[in-house]
């Protein structure tokens, strides 16, 4: 049998305590961004029975770090994500195949609620019928991403995102003259181009 000579001793020692440190370090690594995601980001999934007999799944995802709270919405045919960024003072808005992200500043008297957002997910209306109280949603200016923070410029990666100007309808009054017809969905929120 040949003998392995101390140069080769030492570089194969070498190269298995680099492989093992490499290895440590990895595995440090990952366990920590595991540990800390574990702890700031808290992913909730729902399944909710509609009143018509209709499921809606929901996955909400809350990260206390950024104090962000996310809401995928699916039903049949639609889907909508809804972002909540305290934080900004911001709600985001993105519906699954929409060529347009919006945002609009939080306001206690007309921000609407995740189940008036999602009460209707799958339906599409041209305008508000009845007494029935709406939100109505007018495209304004472009945002200026730099101002939106990680999640809502994330969510609206691929596509513009624009200011949205609430104004509640009921019925078929509204307290401005809409620049267009509405189109309404969710059954509560309507955008006007």
């Amino acid at each position: 049998m040949p003998k392995v000579s101390t140069t080769q001793q030492r570089i194969i020692l070498a190269s298995v305590m680099v492989i093992l440190l490499g290895f440590f370090i990895v595995a440090g690594t990952l366990v920590g961004v595991y540990l800390t995601q574990k702890h700031t980001e808290k992913v909730l999934d729902m399944v909710i029975q509609g009143n018509k007999g209709e499921e809606e799944e929901q996955t909400a995802m809350v990260n206390e770090r950024e104090n962000v709270a996310a809401f995928h919405i699916k039903r049949k045919k639609s889907t909508a994500t809804v972002v909540y960024n305290y934080n900004q003072g911001l709600i985001g808005l993105r519906i699954t195949n929409s060529k347009k992200c919006f945002v609009m500043k939080m306001d206690k008297l007309n921000i609407p609620s995740l189940d008036e957002i999602s009460r209707d997910l799958p339906h599409f209306y041209t305008k508000v019928s009845g007494d029935k109280m709406s939100y109505n949603f007018r495209e304004a200016e472009p945002a200026d991403r730099t101002t939106l923070g990680t999640t809502l410029n994330i969510l609206c990666s691929d596509i513009p995102i624009y200011w949205a100007l609430p104004r509640k309808i009921q019925g078929n009054r509204s307290n401005s003259a809409p620049l267009g017809s509405p189109w309404c969905f969710f059954g509560s929120l309507c955008l006007c181009f």
